[in-house]
């Protein structure tokens, strides 16, 4: 089976704080794989590194065999759900989904459907031209998944 994710000896420091060193893995199709450790460990730096919000300092991170190490978050065949949601507050729910269609280049057309197509799945479709600070915390976390399922 091929790899789906495979991170090569990548190392990250912030200034003098060494979040990962030296860290390998790889996970093949159709298996699941879980970080666990003590907060601060690098669980989350690493899975930044591999969805592409920070970069490593050494190492590299392939993604379907393909090195990705250097291509903006955008440009990856990979969604990460934040424990924030990271939704952006001036756009409305519908636009959030959509945003990652839209800068990875789906037309306006494509990514209409398949937004439409989200919000009828999450169950939000009265709520497609509303604000994030207008929904409640469960349907926030609804819509943030639904952006990173959207671009599977």
């Amino acid at each position: 089976m091929a790899n789906v994710v495979e991170i090569r000896n990548v190392t990250k420091s912030f200034g003098s704080v060494r979040a990962v060193e030296d860290v390998s893995l790889q996970v093949e199709e159709g298996e699941f794989m879980t970080l666990l450790g003590p907060s601060g460990c690098g669980k989350t730096t690493t899975l930044r590194m591999i969805g592409g919000f920070e970069f490593p300092d050494r190492g590299r991170v392939f993604l379907g065999g393909q090195d990705v190490t250097d291509l903006p978050p955008y440009k990856r065949p990979v969604n990460m759900m934040f424990q924030d949601f990271a939704l952006f507050p001036h756009m409305t729910v519908a636009q959030n989904i959509g945003y990652g269609l839209r800068i990875g280049g789906v037309s306006k057309r494509e990514t209409a459907q398949l937004v439409d197509e989200a919000l009828r799945t999450i169950e939000l479709s009265h709520k497609a031209a509303s604000r994030p600070a207008e929904l409640s915390i469960g349907q926030k976390q609804r819509v943030a998944l639904a952006r990173a399922l959207v671009r599977r």
